[in-house]
């Protein structure tokens, strides 16, 4: 306290020494000016003596999985400066490694090379391993520390939503259905995994999800259920087996016949773009398939009336995709916001920094913000409706994704 007081009392900026750690620096502006100041670039130019325009360089903490930590402890900052050296790159039969998918983005930032990178023919033969009908599901959970309803723990998992998309071995796509409950004071994981068994025991075909929430989440309503006193637990038991494996927390070991497609681990076994700037989030990956993609930019920037697609909550003449400057708009931004006021890029920036709920934001703070009795009806009814637009839009970004790797490996 003495330390942080006299700097302050002096007006001394404290010296932190540049690093990894500066890729999370709250005090960060991309282009500073008199009117916005960047403690980043202030750190950085000064102990640098570069230029902004240099700063501004694709850093060495940018390559994914961040690698390159010796090669900050030698002085290399940023991605240019890195070499085959400063990474121990082993391959991988059967997909593209960590240490290969990491030089990938390096030499790609390097030469300035815009093309995506495919394993087609191991993407080509996980494609052909999946069973029609594709089942494409994604959920939206909340894990507050002052729980909503008595009994649960600070930051219990509650599943408040899913969206189902259905993909035909003809192309025919299909929402199939959906679920929200905004009930307040309502405990939604039973009646969550009920609609979900509902929805997917209706045929025997891959399930998908994208990365491990989905998986995490079925895992602790097991544990719920394990301890409650439901009337059909043990057949609610027995399906979450058969769709997922079980995680660490779970004394029972299972991994079932329909466990669900990690989706993200195909588009990191297979494709690399660099337009993600190495991110496999879905929300950078499906500007990138779109950007590639001349398949999904002529079907999506049709109406939805002209697609083989059907919808429960966008309207007949919605357009999903549209263009400016030649660059397709990610439809996320297509979507009317959640809260008046507040786009759904923005409260993503806010949650981002969290990694329980990043892609997840939007969702998360509707829900908290529909368990307050003071929400007016038409509120509530708006925030709703952008819930059901913006979970559906999440599996059908999915079913964007396995379109593009369906016609890319044609």
């Amino acid at each position: 306290m003495n330390y942080f007081r006299e700097h302050y009392q002096t007006d001394t900026k404290i010296f932190i020494e540049i690093g990894s750690h500066c890729r999370e620096c709250e005090f960060k502006v991309d282009n500073p000016s008199a009117e916005e100041k960047s403690g980043f670039h202030e750190c950085w130019t000064s102990q640098l003596q570069l230029p902004v325009s240099e700063i501004n360089q694709p850093k060495a903490y940018d390559v994914w999985y961040n690698p390159a930590r010796s090669a900050l402890e030698k002085g290399k900052f940023f991605m240019h400066e890195l070499s085959e050296n400063d990474l121990n790159i082993r391959p991988e039969a059967g997909k593209i490694s960590r240490s290969e998918r990491q030089w990938l983005q390096i030499e790609k930032t390097k030469n300035n090379n815009q093309s995506p990178h495919f394993d087609l023919d191991n993407l080509r033969e996980e494609l052909e391993s999946w069973q029609f009908p594709l089942n494409f599901i994604d959920f939206e959970t909340t894990a507050v520390a002052i729980p909503f309803m008595a009994g649960m723990h600070p930051y219990e998992q509650l599943a408040f939503q899913f969206s189902h998309h259905i993909v035909f071995e003809d192309g025919r796509v299909e929402h199939y259905n959906e679920y929200l409950n905004t009930e307040i004071g309502v405990f939604p994981n039973f009646d969550f995994i009920r609609a979900l068994k509902d929805s997917l025991t209706i045929n025997e075909g891959s399930i998908f999800r994208y990365h491990n929430h989905e998986n995490t989440i079925v895992n602790v309503i097991y544990d719920q259920l394990r301890n409650s006193e439901e009337s059909d637990k043990q057949e609610l038991l027995d399906f979450i087996e058969t769709i997922s494996h079980n995680t660490g927390r779970n004394t029972k070991t299972w991994c079932g016949e329909r466990d669900m497609i990690d989706l993200q681990k195909t588009v990191v076994n297979y494709y690399y773009d660099p337009i993600t700037n190495g991110s496999n989030s879905i929300k950078a990956i499906l500007p990138a398939v779109l950007q590639s993609s001349d398949y999904l930019q002529e079907k999506f920037q049709q109406q939805l009336a002209s697609l083989n697609l059907t919808s429960k909550n966008f309207e007949a003449s919605h357009v999903f995709l549209k263009m400016e400057n030649g660059i397709p708009i990610s439809p996320y931004k297509a979507l009317p916001p959640i809260f008046e006021g507040w786009d759904n890029e923005k409260l993503e920036q806010v949650a981002d920094s969290l990694s329980e709920i990043k892609d997840g934001g939007a969702a998360l703070f509707a829900y908290g913000k529909l368990q307050f009795p003071e929400v007016k009806q038409e509120e509530r009814e708006a925030i709703r409706n952008g819930l059901l637009r913006y979970c559906e839009l999440d599996t059908l970004a999915m079913v964007m994704i396995y379109e593009y790797f369906r016609e890319v490996c044609k």
